[in-house]
């Protein structure tokens, strides 16, 4: 079977760099238009799949006759997420992208991302047929999606991005949330209670963002001269990354022993952890002590009256405005150096550590 031609081939072809040979392909302004039609006719001759000469032809019409202010932007978003217990945080991302889209006076596109389309590596018609501008992948952490992204030459800005990612991986620009500083601190407050046997509870391979707090769950450890015993810490890939109670339960009962605490991946991993525990008749904190991650509010998962996660609070809403200024920003100046923004945290205290039973 023929390999397809990528924006490498053409650039590689014409002596270009690929951050040309996309911005040509897109109608950038920058772009000389004789460059800019060598780049057209090499996609036409090499049959590029995301290239065709009427869609091209329609988006620098609109360009011309709108300006700058004609912007649309498409924000694909995995569609578990969705239905995860999760789905509060990213609802707020959501409304901080909406927002901001808004008050700039551009189109927002939604797509939701299946898990088919991830396997399969199929993009959103909106993308492939050149009607819109700039993405944002929210909560898509597979690199193998955002390389074929990346084949568009279409700016673009991750929100988190895939846990095994490594340096020569940074294709966009990406959002985060601080997390290894932040569950190292998490940690270290657990120890300062007198816990010395702690578990973790997550699935590292499932984002950047909950491998960094697995280290920093390791980091505190080590500080503090403290073995991390990997009979009490759930990390293995699991179908429903441990918002599935009966995934955590079922960790918990092939545990040897049980640790007096737990450091979760997130609020939703902790409620679910202390819901499990509770089936199994103990209670937090009196007998074992829980941290979440994220500080989210929900009426779906109550936990026990006067219960309160120890935790660290996010603006999720400022996360997702934020993805959207770093997409205007790339937009506007597209041969910045690739940059990877982390925003603070807050602690909260909460109420569901204590020290260890005696």
């Amino acid at each position: 079977m023929k390999r397809k031609a990528t924006t490498n081939d053409i650039a590689r072809m014409l002596g270009l760099s690929r951050t040309t040979v996309s911005k040509a392909l897109n109608g950038h302004p920058t772009v000389p238009p004789a460059t800019r039609q060598r780049v057209l006719d090499m996609a036409a001759q090499l049959h590029y799949k995301h290239y065709r000469p009427a869609d091209q032809a329609n988006r620098a019409e609109l360009r011309d006759a709108a300006g700058a202010a004609m912007r649309t932007i498409a924000c694909l978003i995995r569609s578990s997420l969705a239905r995860s217990g999760s789905k509060g945080y990213w609802v707020d991302v959501l409304q901080g992208i909406e927002e901001s889209t808004r008050r700039r006076g551009w189109n927002m596109v939604l797509h939701f991302v299946h898990q088919e389309d991830l396997d399969s590596l199929r993009l959103p018609r909106s993308l492939t047929e050149a009607h819109v501008d700039g993405v944002i992948m929210a909560g898509i952490t597979r690199l193998a999606y955002a390389r074929a992204v990346a084949e568009l030459g279409l700016p673009a800005v991750l929100i988190d991005h895939d846990s095994a990612a490594r340096a020569e991986d940074a294709l966009f620009d990406t959002v985060l949330m601080e997390s290894e500083q932040s569950v190292c601190d998490l940690t270290a407050r657990l120890i300062a209670l007198g816990h010395r046997r702690i578990g973790f509870i997550g699935d590292i391979a499932d984002c950047l963002s909950f491998r960094e707090r697995w280290n920093g769950f390791r980091r505190a450890m080590m500080d503090a001269g403290l073995p991390v015993d990997p009979s009490c810490c759930v990390v293995a890939p699991k179908p429903g990354h441990y918002y599935d109670g009966a995934e955590i339960a079922e960790a918990l009962a092939a545990m040897p022993a049980l640790p007096t605490a737990f450091v979760c991946a997130n609020d939703v991993v902790a409620v679910r952890t202390i819901q499990t525990l509770g089936r199994m008749g103990l209670t937090v904190p009196e007998d074992l002590s829980v941290t979440g991650f994220d500080a989210i509010e929900t009426d779906t998962d109550p936990l026990p009256d006067g219960l309160q996660l120890m935790s660290v609070r996010i603006d999720a809403v400022r996360v997702g405005s934020r993805a959207f200024e770093q997409l205007a920003l790339r937009m506007a100046q597209p041969d910045r150096p690739i940059e990877h923004i982390r925003l603070a945290t807050v602690p909260v205290a909460g109420t569901s550590a204590a020290p260890p039973k005696a």
